[in-house]
């Protein structure tokens, strides 16, 4: 038998046999994640037809964009709350990083995301005026008042360019040791995000011009 097997299993074989395993391994990873993604169906029931047919493909190019699940961006379902909310009778700044960190979370790319604020400019405005609340009341120092007032700018501007680095930044301030970003999401990996747990209505907080019409016309 084993005179046979040695006959079957001549070295030759057994080095295209291995070739070829390891060929079909990231065939099988790749093919495992368009799954993976796509098994993922629609996580929002109060979405209509066309936005849950805009769900599945956005799934799709996700997919596509990340095929090896490099970055596996979260794009899933998770605790929402709609607009931030402050206890101003007693303030405290790590309310504050905490609204302003789950804000990020449409914007950034973590294989973790905890629950969700939508970046609107409403929601921007109402942190910036707590955060100087929190400085009359002396509840923040000069340097972390700084810190925090640029990150705010930035959003106030539209500019979400350092997202990322600012989300972690919030997590360092809430002494996080996970939940840390990779990056910054892709406008489909936001886009899915916001259908996902806000829904159509906040589609425009993809939109640069949300923020600096609502500057301009802000007193």
């Amino acid at each position: 038998m084993s005179q046979k097997l040695k006959q079957v299993f001549t070295p030759k074989r057994l080095i295209i046999m291995t070739s070829v395993l390891i060929l079909l391994i990231p065939v099988f990873f790749v093919s495992y994640t368009f799954y993976k993604n796509l098994s993922q169906g629609v996580e929002n029931e109060n979405l209509d037809d066309h936005y849950a047919k805009r769900v599945k493909e956005l799934q799709l190019e996700i997919s596509k964009e990340d095929p090896l699940n490099l970055r596996g961006n979260s794009t899933a379902k998770t605790r929402v709350e709609v607009d931030v909310s402050f206890n101003e009778e007693n303030p405290s700044r790590t309310e504050l990083i905490k609204n302003m960190h789950l804000m990020t979370h449409q914007k950034i790319s973590a294989r973790s995301k905890w629950g969700a604020i939508p970046m609107t400019p409403d929601n921007i405005q109402q942190s910036a005026d707590y955060l100087e609340l929190l400085k009359t009341k002396f509840k923040i120092g000069d340097s972390m008042h700084a810190e925090l007032k640029t990150m705010l700018d930035h959003w106030s501007q539209g500019d979400f360019s350092q997202t990322d680095k600012e989300q972690d930044r919030l997590l360092h301030f809430l002494q996080a040791s996970r939940g840390f970003s990779n990056g910054l999401a892709t406008e489909n990996e936001e886009e899915l995000f916001i259908l996902n747990n806000f829904g159509p209505d906040y589609l425009h907080t993809l939109d640069e011009a949300t923020y600096t019409s609502f500057e301009e016309s802000s007193p």
